[in-house]
């Protein structure tokens, strides 16, 4: 049976909760295009954003569609080992890039004016070469994960109207594009307060609804005792999330971070560092909760709605709350599953944005060019990257969760050269480049599924991509990459000339 089968949702109301939701977020864009009138406001927000505006937008962004969909499938799959695998690293997934990185990126960026981490990376490295090369490889994956994103909405829009799965794509797409443009990091933030309190309160209700479904905590854990042993302890109900595995789940959430630029950025929009504690505090609790209990759905979906097999299981959420509530709280409870996807688009859209037309186009390429200048090509640039996304997201490549774990690991190749550069005054940037490189000319073979290399055109290397993961040892590719980049950055920076004493005293003082 299909989903479609499964779900018998009023149109009439889905339709009209989803247009009221996409009006709300066009006119949160227009009220924040009235207070974006310059480069610094597109991308940071005058770096005066308060604590409750950082904290949820950075939790936000972080939390994708893959948080309600793709995660709940795999608990569905698995059991409580697929819980395991992901909240941890959640939950630390503030806490350790803003006391790692983030009080130095808030007191660089506000003291230098820096608008994107190539700005940082270019100023500490004295390189072009860097700053270009951050800018390509992140417009590189990036619009792949905003794609996810909006599959997934595409996917949802699909399942409850019974129209085309591009319609969703392309209505989602549009939306986000609009309030973008206009209203640049501030739209983009101010849109995320609001979509992260409907994640939130998604999350409440799903799990109160599945828990009531399937007769209260005790008698589900005692069914899935029954059921399979294997659901209640690691590897899983099918075996596939060993100890390895959960190393390099909660390591990539938690500690890997800190090189994405989507994420890193916001210490940028910062107002100081008390503003970034008491964010992180909100953020840290805000996806602690949500991302807990929407993830144990799927553990609870397992006796509350048995039986999905396959590609069902991602849906195994908005099934529970069909099931559960009144048409009109289903209807707005999707949205917040939609808004999952939308929050993180649209912080992907603008730092890909600054890529263009910051780092390649003002800084390398028009050095004469004015900030006003420049502001008219980033709205121009993000309606024309929107498009591709949209487009990606219509051709669909592969599935939605590999396709963010691909994506995730060749951004945060970046925590290399960030780390780095911040604690060890001897990196050199022919090292860092060398070790980007390196680094993505491992990962990108290492990690990318044979539907992606397909897609791509580079079915040659499949054969090289299986052997690769072969040497793994069960750990996820970015583990072993880093390692690698660690490595070259730091050989090739000990016979390598050092950047000026006089950037070391400005980084390091």
């Amino acid at each position: 049976m299909n989903v479609s089968d499964m779900i018998v949702p009023a149109q009439g109301t889905f339709f009209l909760v989803l247009g009221g939701y996409f009006v709300i977020m066009a006119a949160i864009g227009y009220f924040s295009a009235r207070r974006t009138d310059s480069l610094r406001e597109f991308f940071v927000m005058g770096g005066k954003a308060g604590a409750i505006v950082s904290g949820i937008a950075y939790f936000t962004t972080q939390y994708s569609m893959s948080t309600f969909m793709g995660v709940p499938a795999a608990c569905y799959r698995q059991g409580y080992p697929g819980l395991t695998i992901s909240v941890p690293g959640l939950v630390f997934s503030m806490i350790i890039p803003a006391l790692v990185v983030g009080r130095k990126l808030i007191r660089l960026g506000h003291r230098n004016g820096f608008l994107t981490m190539a700005d940082y990376l270019g100023d500490r490295y004295e390189s072009d070469a860097i700053r270009s090369l951050q800018a390509i490889l992140m417009v590189f994956f990036v619009v792949p994960m905003m794609g996810a994103q909006i599959i997934g909405a595409g996917i949802i829009f699909n399942t409850f109207t019974g129209l085309p799965e591009w319609m969703g794509v392309v209505a989602t797409g549009i939306i986000v594009i609009l309030y973008c443009m206009t209203g640049g990091i501030r739209g983009a933030m101010l849109t995320d307060v609001l979509q992260g309190l409907l994640m939130v309160v998604t999350a409440v209700v799903a799990f109160f609804v599945a828990l009531d479904m399937g007769g209260g905590l005790e008698a589900i854990n005692a069914k899935l005792l029954e059921m399979n042993p294997a659901y209640m302890a690691h590897p899983g109900a099918t075996g596939s999330y060993p100890w390895p595995r959960l190393v390099s789940m909660v390591v990539m959430w938690s500690f890997f971070n800190i090189g994405s630029p989507a994420l890193a950025t916001k210490f940028f929009t910062m107002k100081n560092y008390k503003v970034m504690f008491k964010a992180v505090i909100l953020g840290t609790l805000g996806m602690w909760v949500s991302a807990t209990l929407i993830e144990w759905v799927g553990v609870l979906g397992i006796v509350s709605v048995p039986g999905l097999e396959g590609k069902q299981m991602d849906f195994i959420v908005p099934l529970i709350l069909q099931k559960g509530v009144s048409p009109f709280f289903a209807a707005l409870m999707i949205s917040g599953i939609m808004a999952a996807g939308m929050s993180t688009i649209d912080s992907l859209l603008i730092v890909s944005t600054g890529g263009i037309s910051r780092d390649i186009y003002q800084n390398l390429l028009n050095k004469k060019a004015s900030d006003a200048e420049i502001l008219k090509l980033s709205r121009v640039i993000t309606v024309v990257l929107g498009v591709i996304a949209i487009l990606f997201g219509i051709w669909r490549p592969s599935a939605i969760f590999d396709i963010i774990i691909f994506s995730f690991g060749g951004l945060t190749i970046w925590a290399t050269p960030i780390l780095l550069g911040m604690y060890w005054r001897r990196t050199t940037s022919t090292g860092a480049v060398a070790g980007v490189l390196v680094g993505a000319l491992v990962y990108i073979p290492m990690s990318a599924s044979p539907a992606i290399l397909d897609k791509l055109g580079l079915s040659v290397l499949q054969p090289l991509s299986a052997a690769l993961r072969g040497m793994t040892l069960g750990f996820d590719a970015l583990i072993p990459t880093w390692f690698v980049a660690m490595a070259v950055t730091i050989l090739v920076s000990l016979v390598t000339k050092p950047v000026s004493e006089a950037t070391l005293k400005r980084h390091f003082d």
